[in-house]
């Protein structure tokens, strides 16, 4: 899987979205092209339920943490909901510096997570 790719799966009636390692220093339509896809998602996932699942990623930029925003944005504005699962090192610390732990929930497990959105 190159850095740039997404796994999408249906788990448990919640869209997982697998993003790949690396969410920064990405040439521009590549980032554009993986933040339109997960704009789809959160405009067309039924349920409006989203996990973002960073096991593989390991930094991500201030443009895709945009792009995290407006996903979560949009799916608020459907009666949706999103989390975070398995963010570490760096990513849990920007995700931590940049408060946005306090919009989305994060989790240590996938399955954690799931639970918790369904819930």
């Amino acid at each position: 899987m190159a850095s740039s790719d997404l796994e999408v799966i249906e788990q448990d009636g919640v869209t997982v979205v697998t993003l790949g390692e690396e969410y920064d220093n990405l040439e521009e339509m590549v980032l554009e092209r993986a933040s339109k896809h997960l704009l789809e998602i959160a405009k067309t996932s039924e349920p409006p339920v989203i996990l973002i699942d960073m096991t593989k990623t390991k930094f991500f930029g201030s443009a895709f943490l945009g792009t995290l925003f407006r996903v979560w944005r949009r799916l608020s504005a459907r009666n949706g909901k999103m989390a975070v699962c398995c963010a570490t090192g760096v990513v849990a610390e920007v995700l931590e510096v940049t408060q946005a732990n306090r919009l989305w929930a994060h989790h240590a497990t996938r399955e954690a997570a799931i639970t918790d959105l369904k819930g």
